[in-house]
């Protein structure tokens, strides 16, 4: 029950945060978004939380054991909620380290969902172009997330230019078997003061990283690295 006002049970106790007298597609953590929401101490367009809030909804009602694809894989077992399972065995009676562990996991994935609605939009506004092996994309933007979300979104090849340091990050997609070796190339011949580095896979072109603070950052315009991707 909610009778004291100074002890907010949730996910338990017939309150207005427990969802077990009910079969509607809810959790206790959702239920606590929408008040949080209605109360206007969360954005109604927090898209980010609202996705994390869906996946634990889903956890809650067993999706991962009969709707989620591969369901037996391995994978799985590096999930939050079942490397907590996996504390719980190795630190019984552990509950404060249970609860810090997952807040700072939660605080992270939450940080990870908020780039990735960001690199969503902003693939949406990129550049598109068309190369030998599929459509591609350039980003003029900060967030590395682009790189994997577009890839993840069937795009052959993605571009990224810094707007601040000015430098290229090229990936490519296994899945179509691209070689950016001529792009390598072509970009080298193009601007040789430029740090270029092909990985052995053929799929990453990099000029300069955070780990390379030399790094000199190329002065090829999103326009001419794509011109190059749609000639290589």
């Amino acid at each position: 029950m909610d009778s004291n006002p100074n002890i907010v049970h949730v996910d338990t106790g017939y309150g207005k945060f427990d969802h077990h007298q009910t079969d509607d597609f809810t959790c206790g953590a959702k239920l606590v978004l929408e008040w949080l929401i209605k109360e206007g101490y969360v954005r109604e367009d927090d898209k980010a939380l609202k996705r994390l809030i869906e996946v634990a909804t889903q956890l809650d009602h067993g999706w991962d054991t009969y709707k989620w694809c591969e369901k037996a894989d391995d994978r799985y077992e590096f999930s939050i909620h079942n490397i907590l399972t996996g504390w719980k065995i190795l630190y019984p009676r552990a509950d404060e380290k249970y609860v810090e562990w997952a807040t700072r996991d939660l605080e992270a994935i939450y940080i990870l969902l908020q780039l990735k609605v960001r690199a969503e939009e902003q693939i949406e506004e990129g550049k598109k172009f068309k190369t030998r092996w599929g459509k591609g994309v350039a980003i003029y933007t900060e967030n590395e997330s682009v790189l994997d979300v577009a890839i993840k979104n069937d795009y052959a090849v993605v571009m990224r230019k810094d707007p601040n340091r000015g430098n290229i990050r090229i990936t490519a997609s296994n899945k179509f078997n691209v070689d950016l070796t001529s792009a390598y190339e072509m970009a080298k011949e193009k601007d040789p003061q430029a740090t270029w580095f092909l990985h052995a896979s053929k799929v990453l072109l990099r000029n300069g990283s955070n780990r390379n603070p030399t790094m000199k950052a190329s002065k090829l315009t999103i326009d001419e690295m794509v011109e190059i991707l749609e000639k290589a």
